[in-house]
């Protein structure tokens, strides 16, 4: 009798932690997401340049009036679709595979909806700074923000953002080391923002100093914040070793 109560004792708190350790990856999930977004608006309103991946959708905002967070959706779908394509083609993985490849894929689509509003509302709340040196402060604080928003979200191990799902899809069916998948797909996104604005207008559009302080940057704070605080977090990503 004491044995059977000492056991489901140790069953509900095991289902306690887990609980307790799901609702925290969600927690700094979201806040990896709303820091990721402040931090993506402030390096555009620096207009040092963005990084390469926003820098296509500002540059498509700028064109075309839409608002960026709507010109970062459609670019975001685009790569879900792409993500897709790329999964479904004949290869190595399994049908089931294919199939669990493909819903993480689809559930980059809430993701893209929840982040790209979030860009539109600090856009519409966040003022430009106006001298050089706030443009420059704020451009650093811009790479900061990114980087330590990648942590969380990248940490937490859950729905990557469609940025980070085209590198690692282009990466799979390519057999390339990840980085430089990485490093290839910025440098097509910066060839694209290239190509756009020079084709509708006489000069670049988001791209700048602020692009290569981006590219650079962004991985080196990644790295830092886990070096300080990745004891932390980065187990809340990991398969817990205590289900029974």
């Amino acid at each position: 009798m004491t044995f059977s109560v000492r056991k489901d004792q140790m069953k509900e708190d095991r289902t306690s932690t887990a609980k307790n350790r799901t609702a925290a990856r969600i927690f700094f999930y979201v806040a990896g997401i709303c820091i990721l977004a402040l931090g993506l608006t402030l390096s555009t309103k620096t207009k040092l340049g963005a990084s390469p991946i926003i820098a296509v959708a500002f540059c498509i905002s700028e064109l075309s009036g839409i608002e960026l967070g709507d010109a970062t959706f459609f670019l975001y779908s685009f790569f879900i679709l792409v993500q897709i394509a790329l999964h479904l083609l004949p290869g190595k993985r399994t049908p089931s595979d294919k199939k669990k490849a493909v819903v993480m894929d689809i559930l980059q689509l809430p993701f893209s909806i929840f982040f790209t509003r979030l860009l539109n509302l600090y856009a519409a709340v966040i003022p430009a700074p106006q001298t050089l040196a706030a443009r420059i402060l704020v451009l650093v604080l811009a790479v900061i923000l990114i980087g330590i928003g990648a942590a969380f979200t990248l940490d937490m191990r859950l729905v990557v953002s469609p940025g980070d799902g085209i590198v690692q899809a282009v990466s799979d069916r390519s057999g390339l080391e990840l980085g430089l998948t990485k490093n290839i797909v910025d440098v097509c996104c910066v060839l694209a923002t290239c190509a756009l604005s020079l084709a509708f207008t006489r000069h670049i559009i988001g791209i700048g100093i602020g692009t290569l302080a981006g590219m650079l940057g962004t991985g080196r704070v990644i790295a830092l914040f886990n070096r300080q605080f990745g004891s932390y977090l980065i187990p809340l990503g990991k398969p817990s070793s205590n289900h029974p």
